[in-house]
């Protein structure tokens, strides 16, 4: 198994990103300053984003740049998520955003919110694996960078990848393939099959590279990944809460090196930082909890310790 040095590289555009392991996107976390500690720590070598909604009209060039900036600021490469029901609307905010500095353009058909799934985006374009297809050949007609689209195992149950989706996929022929391994349904309960549903996938589409996604919280889960699945790359989300360490700590088990463990002295420097940067309460809460444990003495400590609404300035 090559290391985790060797870059992601795809059939049309040769590197795409200088690594296999790519953060995966978090509404409400990859940004602000999660996204700024992380870059400083050098925790991170590429950036992809949560997605941008593309509904009634395309942004103007000044709101694309606006919203990239904080992204372009870290100086890494960045792959740009899209959302929508338009596909022209999309492809057009693509090319924008490619000329604004995006490495790479990637559709969200995966996304569970009852909210986006509700309007039609997300992944409710799983019911309809043609205008993927459609949106995936707009898209790479727009922009002159790998196209990818992301997606879920089918909106009720896993055999509609077999059935419909695959063979649209195969049909549209998207730089990469990013697959969750539940279904829009499952949200994000505990299934026993995760890992067979991939090694699948990759059997279905065996031409287009594959990032896997779904359940990766420590770096031995990305290796039985890469090494059950054939994934060409992986992308760990909600693990980076756990350990904002993660990426790098699954690139170095990959070069043969035993990741260092988190001292608690380490843990609370991290949260001094973000409080230090003005991080939203609830939000440095969130990370106390997932660094420490929700149960454990040292969150306890850190509630007991945050000054009462009446006492906040």
């Amino acid at each position: 198994m090559s290391n985790a040095n060797t870059p992601f590289v795809l059939p049309r555009f040769g590197e795409f990103l200088p690594t296999r392991v790519i953060p995966g996107p978090m509404e409400g976390v990859t940004e602000g300053e999660f996204l700024k500690i992380l870059t400083r720590h050098q925790w991170i070598r590429a950036w992809w984003t949560p997605f941008l909604r593309i509904s009634v009209a395309v942004p103007r060039a000044a709101r694309l740049r606006d919203w990239l900036a904080q992204y372009n600021a870290t100086g890494l490469p960045i792959l740009v998520q899209l959302m929508g029901t338009d596909a022209p609307r999309i492809a057009k905010a693509a090319a924008g955003l490619r000329k604004l500095g995006a490495r790479g353009i990637d559709l969200n058909c995966a996304c569970p919110s009852q909210i986006v799934v509700g309007n039609g985006a997300g992944g409710a374009q799983l019911k309809y694996p043609e205008w993927i297809a459609e949106a995936v050949s707009a898209l790479k007609s727009a922009v002159d960078c790998p196209v990818g689209v992301k997606v879920r195992m089918g909106f009720d149950s896993p055999q509609e990848f077999h059935a419909r989706i695959a063979p649209a996929l195969r049909e549209a022929q998207p730089d990469f393939v990013t697959v969750h391994f539940r279904t829009v349904q499952e949200l994000y309960r505990p299934i026993p099959d995760g890992l067979e549903r991939l090694k699948n996938a990759r059997k279905e589409l065996q031409d287009i590279p594959l990032v896997g996604s779904g359940d990766l919280f420590t770096p031995e889960d990305a290796i039985n990944m890469f090494q059950k699945c054939g994934m060409d790359a992986v992308a760990p989300a909600r693990g980076l809460l756990k350990n904002p360490r993660l990426v790098q700590d699954i690139e170095k088990r990959l070069n043969g090196e035993d990741p260092p463990s988190w001292s608690t002295q380490e843990k609370y420097a991290l949260l001094q930082e973000f409080q230090t940067a003005g991080t939203h309460l609830g939000f440095y809460l969130q990370m106390a909890a997932n660094l420490f444990g929700r149960d454990s003495q040292q969150f306890k400590n850190i509630v007991q310790q945050m000054p009462r609404p009446s006492q906040r300035p």
